[in-house]
């Protein structure tokens, strides 16, 4: 019944707009039906479609188990398997040779070339081959069933399971071929009991090898009680080989662990036998000191063979150039962590190569140890240096949930080591042209600009006025950044100039927390283009426009509307006409807080948690928190007021206030192809002292392509309010999202998402309406839905996207219309993007 309703309140337009959405689909559906999923299937052979794995007669639901399946069904996208429909769209039979396509098909022929020409017809039978081509190599072919690899699949379970100490292990499969040249296979496991490690011996000859063993004996990974699995004792001599290499033995590798195992007893129990070999090629194993360190710093390959022309040594260590030393011994040290007169350990010699590389001076660091007749060691650092200077210059197309479209141009110039300390000086000048609603030529395509410059000095030490080495070793990778930079704006809202200051302490507390803490982050916004402001946001001077010809029978003028406003809408006006009271003076609210020129000194903390192996992992999770504060020590310190009795710096109101960001993403990897993704992100600013208000830049808004899609940039909000205003912001905001990503075909990726979210008011400030605060639990029913499909090419270097977003929950219609009242492609929001949205 919904739907019928639905279907008939459309306008002319969407009937149109949605027929030819469902031919569309009618045909793209026939297409495939048409395209038999065995067409290519040879005669005696069958198209697997299954493979099932019971465990003890229960079904698997183990994905790990899965990955030892060899062959597998074609790839299914929603339950369809589209790539294998594609590939059957093509035609392994087409004719490759002209003349013999042209006598096979004489009345096509002959049709072509009396419409068109000879050479014309060549053309669109070539262009017909390469589709055919096309839909061929980008398709999958069928998976016919395999025996042979039915019987690797029964090994490599068989295998598997006795790896984890089911000793009696019996798999079997049965290969059920079905009506239609179609089959599955089951594989039917039966693990029987799994042995337990029972009692547990070693055998370490070296009484130095022991001594170091029985420190960490308890760290084992091989303990009585526990289930036998091989994966067990490859981590215990990964330990172990891990544990000496750290303790001084240099010579030690993990091919002196072996174990021996005893399954002789019928109880289902083994005994262990741990044995560390004491000597590798008859040489006893010993603990080693490190008894020299050379670091060379200009090594390179071509002149390796050159005389050494400059040396020094600075506390145990030797510095060797084949040119001029260009480098302060006392700051390369700070990323050195082999040290004279210790014992070897691996870890200093990768926390050294990672420290190095870190430094961006260096294209290549290579470590060897050298063993010297006293069997202490020589440890020599080759390190391999970039260029001094480089001069770059890249363009780039720009998106974002601001700028739907831009072209940014950037020229840099790098000067690196500029104190000998490793250091690296930054100086860039980039420009934009944009697209702009703002713009006052709007229709055009890339109507604003925006040009900017930023000079930075990045140290790979923390500068301050204390020793910080206890807090944060240098084993944390401290970095400190000083950034000055400026910005001009062109028909990009009010037009802005800025000028931005930043002092960035950065550091590593492990491999997957790192930290930020800006002990300034100062920005000063000038707003160059105030006169306009009622000619970009139309809909607040058509609003006050009404009140003053309905209740004062004038005419205004974009620049006459806030004498208007300070003249007339009065307490008088307010005992009358409260709600038009409050409409206009929301209006002068927002013009005070978009048009104010605003100094933001802020302070502020930034961890994030991220176990991501590398760029490829598609199974992890990350956490992000910001902690920021503002205007507080600058406004302690300056005495200075505007008429509004806000303290100034330099005349420019100072921006007081506390903001937290909450971030969290999880990505669940279902299959090599398939994603799930969930992000979610709450954040709150709190203005106080001298500010009722935050700054605009420092709000926050919803909607766009990287966040609530089924609305566009600042469309939605605050609340349940539907102001129809062109910029809607709040300082509370809540938005979660869940994205299934999936491989369509090749490089073609798909995705279904649901964006659920919003933003609210809570300054409590008496002009704002009770829709746009938040008002605790009763307010969750604001929160906005959209659900949508996006389609995705990924270019390797590029992932290009477009999303569907549709209005889902509309929370500021009507009670009973809030609900799929919008769901149609004539109110879809067409979200282009690059990169995944989050």
């Amino acid at each position: 019944m919904k739907c019928f309703t639905f279907e008939t309140n459309l306008n002319s337009y969407l009937l149109k707009n949605n027929f030819i959405i469902l031919i569309l689909i009618l045909s793209i559906t026939f297409s495939f039906s048409s395209c038999n999923t065995v067409k290519y299937v040879p005669e005696n052979e069958n198209l697997l479609t299954k493979n099932t794995i019971f465990i003890n007669n229960k079904k698997n639901v183990d994905d790990e188990i899965n990955d030892y399946i060899v062959q597998r069904p074609n790839q299914l996208v929603l339950g369809i398997p589209l790539p294998l429909h594609f590939h059957n769209i093509g035609n392994k039979d087409f004719e490759t040779d002209f003349e013999k396509w042209k006598e096979n098909n004489p009345g096509w022929y002959k049709f072509t070339t009396n419409v068109f020409s000879e050479k014309q017809t060549r053309g669109l039978r070539n262009f017909k081959y390469n589709m055919n081509q096309w839909w061929l190599n980008n398709g999958e072919e069928p998976i016919i069933l395999d025996s042979k690899k039915t019987t690797q699949t029964v090994k490599n379970l068989t295998d598997h399971f006795f790896n984890e100490g089911y000793f009696n292990i019996k798999v079997t499969s049965e290969e059920k071929v079905l009506k239609n040249k179609r089959a599955h296979i089951n594989y039917n496991v039966n693990t029987g009991k799994p042995y337990l490690l029972d009692t547990i011996s070693t055998n370490i000859e070296s009484k130095v090898l022991d001594s170091i063993y029985n420190i960490t004996k308890e760290e084992s990974f091989i303990k009585k009680g526990e289930q036998f699995r091989y994966s067990l004792f490859a981590n215990e001599q990964n330990r172990i080989t891990t544990l000496f290499r750290n303790s001084g033995i240099f010579r030690f590798n993990k091919n002196a662990v072996s174990v021996e195992v005893d399954t002789s007893n019928s109880n289902y129990k083994s005994n262990i036998y741990l044995i560390i070999n004491d000597s590798i090629g008859n040489v006893p194993f010993k603990i080693q000191k490190i008894q020299n360190v050379k670091i060379y710093t200009d090594f390179s390959f071509n002149t390796k063979d050159n005389p050494i022309k400059d040396t020094l040594n600075y506390k145990g260590y030797t510095f060797l150039a084949y040119d001029k030393l260009k480098y302060n011994p006392k700051f390369l040290l700070n990323s050195i962590f082999i040290e004279p007169n210790t014992i070897y350990k691996d870890e200093t010699r990768e926390l050294t190569r990672k420290h190095i590389r870190g430094l961006d001076n260096f294209r290549s660091v290579e470590i060897k140890y050298t063993e010297l007749g006293n069997d202490n060691l020589e440890a020599s650092v080759y390190l391999t240096p970039l260029k001094k200077y480089s001069i770059g210059f890249n363009t780039e197309l720009t998106h974002s949930n601001i700028r739907q479209l831009g072209i940014s141009g950037k020229l840099s110039f790098l000067n690196r080591n500029i104190f000998k300390g490793a250091e690296i000086l930054k100086f860039s000048v980039q420009g934009s042209f944009l697209d702009s609603k703002d713009a006052a030529k709007n229709d055009k395509l890339l109507n604003a600009w925006e040009i900017g410059g930023d000079i930075s000095i990045e140290l790979p030490r923390f500068l301050l006025p204390f020793n910080a080495k206890k807090i944060i070793p240098k084993s944390m990778l401290p970095k400190t950044i000083f950034t000055v930079g400026t910005s001009l704006q062109e028909n990009i809202g009010l037009d802005k100039q800025k000028f931005t200051g930043i002092i960035d302490y950065t550091w590593e507390s492990s491999k997957t927390k790192k930290h930020s803490f800006q002990l300034l982050n100062a920005q000063y916004i000038k707003n160059l283009n105030i006169d306009s402001y009622f000619n970009i946001y139309k809909s607040e001077f058509n609003e006050i426009q009404n009140i003053a010809t309905t209740y004062f029978d004038e005419t205004l003028t974009t620049t006459s509307v806030i004498d208007f406003i300070n003249t007339n809408i009065d307490s008088d006006f307010k005992a009358s006409n409260p709600q038009e009271y409050k409409t206009a003076q929301n209006i002068k609210k927002r013009y005070n807080i978009i048009t104010e020129d605003v100094l933001v000194p802020a302070l502020a903390y930034t961890f994030t948690y991220n176990n991501s192996e590398n760029y490829k992992d598609t199974d992890f999770s990350s956490f992000r928190v910001r902690l920021v504060s503002s205007g507080n020590l600058t406004t302690a310190l300056t005495s200075d007021k505007d008429k509004n009795g806000s303290k100034t710096l330099f005349n420019t109101p100072i921006a007081q206030y506390a903001r937290t960001d909450l971030e969290y993403k999880k990505f669940w990897s279902l299959s090599p192809e398939n994603v799930l993704a969930l992000r979610s992100f709450i954040g709150v600013a709190i203005p106080y002292g001298n500010s009722n208000t935050i700054p605009f830049s420092r709000s926050y808004f919803i909607g766009g392509p990287n966040d609530l899609r089924a609305w566009q940039i600042y469309d939605l909000g605050p609340g349940s309010s539907k102001s129809g205003l062109e910029y809607n912001v709040g300082n509370l905001k809540f938005i979660s999202s869940l994205e299934y990503r999936f491989k369509i075909l090749n490089s073609i990726k798909g995705a279904l998402f649901v964006d659920a979210g919003n933003i609210w008011d809570i300054t409590n400030s008496s002009v704002t309406a009770s829709e746009e605060k938040f008002n605790g639990i009763d307010s969750l029913k604001d929160i906005a839905i959209g659900s949508g499909f996006g389609i995705r090419y990924d270019l390797n270097f590029i992932l290009l996207r477009l999303d569907l977003g549709f209005k889902t929950y509309e929370p500021y219609l009507p009670s009973g219309k809030k609900w799929f009242t919008n769901y149609n492609f004539n109110r879809t929001v067409y979200n282009f993007g690059i990169s995944y949205p989050f």
